[in-house]
């Protein structure tokens, strides 16, 4: 069979589904081992028929709803491709916001030899760490996740950066590893935040595939972050910046959380989708 006549069964077999046609030729080309480009210039290549078949398999796995990047075992995020698979969480684009906002802190913020150091809380995949980390201002990133598996998905992504200098992965529930009085330049959280009763917004594959203690965020989804606002404020954890995100339907009650835990200014952000999406917290 040729790469076009695959290429055509595989959006055949997804219907309607959104992407179709993407996910067809990101299945295809990880398959062959090529860039996705290369199906263009080779669609009159034939294919043998094992790959044929793992092209196939791969596409049901899609159609039943499992996350292309855990097919692929890669996301791109910031620019850079991570390892990923069902033991962290797939990271999103709206989370390129949080690693795009420390950059402009970090620029605005002192001269140009001033180092950084970061912690970053919930790190997951350590797409945010490591994307943070290879700036060339960040001395150190303390990344934590309560999640044994998830931290050794971040170690893979840490090791194939060359990062293990810079990165520091710990096991830790929020800050308990943290010492009283501890002071960070930066602190960011990318915390779950669906809620089990209310704020329940949720895509069925993601519910199914992706793991749970990622997803969800106690009864309305932001139980942790006011836990992780009072671990800070019982340890004193100083820090100049403080930026975070959270869910559709959330902004009244991150307002109300940050008003009751923080005397710094703060702010919410829209994504690119209109959607409230970050909180920053400022000295």
């Amino acid at each position: 069979m040729q790469v076009k006549e695959l290429l055509k069964t595989g959006k055949v077999l997804l219907g309607d589904r959104e992407n179709a046609s993407l996910d067809s030729e990101l299945v295809l080309a990880n398959v062959l081992g090529q860039p996705k480009e290369y199906l263009l210039s080779h669609s009159t290549d034939e294919i043998e028929p094992g790959l044929v078949e793992l092209f196939k398999k791969s596409m049901e796995r899609v159609k039943a709803g499992e996350p292309v990047a855990y097919i692929l075992n890669e996301k791109e995020f910031f620019g850079l491709n991570f390892f990923v698979d069902n033991r962290a969480l797939v990271p999103r684009p709206e989370t390129e916001q949080i690693v795009e906002r420390v950059f402009e802190f970090m620029e605005r913020e002192g001269n140009e030899d001033r180092i950084f150091r970061v912690l970053d809380v919930g790190t997951g995949s350590g797409n945010i760490a490591v994307a943070i980390a290879k700036h060339e201002r960040v001395s150190e990133v303390l990344a934590l996740d309560v999640d044994k598996d998830a931290l050794e998905v971040a170690r893979i992504n840490v090791q194939q950066f060359s990062l293990e200098q810079s990165v520091q992965l710990v096991e830790s529930d929020l800050l308990e590893v943290v010492e009283e009085g501890e002071k960070f330049d930066i602190i960011v959280a990318n915390l779950p935040y669906i809620g089990t009763v209310k704020n329940n917004y949720v895509s069925a594959s993601s519910e199914k595939y992706e793991p749970h203690v990622a997803l969800f965020g106690g009864e309305d989804g932001l139980e942790l972050y006011k836990k992780m606002f009072q671990q800070i404020i019982d340890k004193r954890i100083g820090f100049d910046l403080l930026i975070g995100e959270f869910g559709f339907a959330q902004e009244e009650n991150v307002c109300n959380i940050l008003s009751t835990n923080f005397v710094q200014s703060w702010k919410i952000e829209k994504d690119l989708a209109g959607i409230e999406r970050i909180f920053i917290v400022s000295k």
